[in-house]
């Protein structure tokens, strides 16, 4: 009698064990599940963000390329809505103004809209000082540089999504990098003199980012000057 007691004690403590087991395999697997859930949610949200910069970015570019076949004179384009600093005064009417009824008709949007980041402060920015490689001519004069539609400080999670779709390689896990983009002076009509002597997209592996080579739009990871920051671009006018 008590050997079967002793066996029953024994079976019944091997059953609580079984169970004590299979509860912390169980709570494992859901712990790992919840954790690749939400890092799949997190990849998916920062390539919802970076779709809706590029898609911005793009409509702009179209924007500015059928104005310029609708007979809009390059000069006379006028990127106000940005900022007063980007008010080109060449621009007499509604009809050049780019995000207006009456000119491009693109309604404006903010970096912060499409990142849905009301911290972001960062305003888009036209420059003319930059070339990228392959766009146009290479050389290091204001006739070859494009016409940028830059923003800074995009967070990195994005600007690594924002590669991805563009086919641009993060090498070793982060976007390429690159010495400096030069902002300047707000684009109102002219191409500044003053010349990156660094494309985007260069051959130079440390300070030109050469795995955006030829690429229209990209992001970028500028740390010259102290800056240490992921700027995107798109290349509204190559020359």
């Amino acid at each position: 009698m008590k050997d079967a007691l002793r066996n029953q004690s024994g079976n019944a403590l091997w059953f609580i064990l079984l169970a004590v087991a299979l509860l912390a395999f169980l709570t494992g697997v859901i712990s790992r599940n919840s954790s690749s859930v939400d890092q799949a949610g997190s990849v998916e949200r920062a390539r919802i963000k970076a779709s809706s910069i590029l898609n911005y970015a793009k409509s702009v570019e179209a924007t500015v390329q059928q104005m310029l076949l609708s007979g809009v004179s390059e000069n006379d384009l006028d990127f106000i809505e940005i900022s007063a600093a980007h008010d080109n005064t060449n621009c007499t009417s509604t009809e050049c103004e780019i995000f207006h009824v009456g000119g491009g008709g693109i309604a404006y949007r903010t970096p912060a809209a499409l990142l849905s980041d009301n911290t972001h402060t960062d305003i888009w920015h036209v420059s003319t000082e930059n070339r990228v490689y392959l766009s146009g001519c290479e050389d290091a004069n204001n006739r070859c540089t494009e016409l940028l539609l830059i923003a800074t400080n995009i967070p990195q999670s994005i600007c690594l999504q924002i590669n991805k779709i563009q086919g641009i390689t993060n090498t070793g896990g982060d976007a390429p990098q690159i010495q400096d983009i030069l902002e300047g002076t707000a684009f109102t009509g002219t191409y500044s003199t003053t010349v990156n002597t660094i494309s985007i997209g260069g051959v130079n592996a440390t300070n030109e980012a050469p795995e955006a080579q030829g690429k229209a739009a990209g992001c970028v990871y500028e740390f010259g000057s102290g800056q240490n920051i992921y700027t995107f671009y798109q290349v509204l006018i190559p020359r």
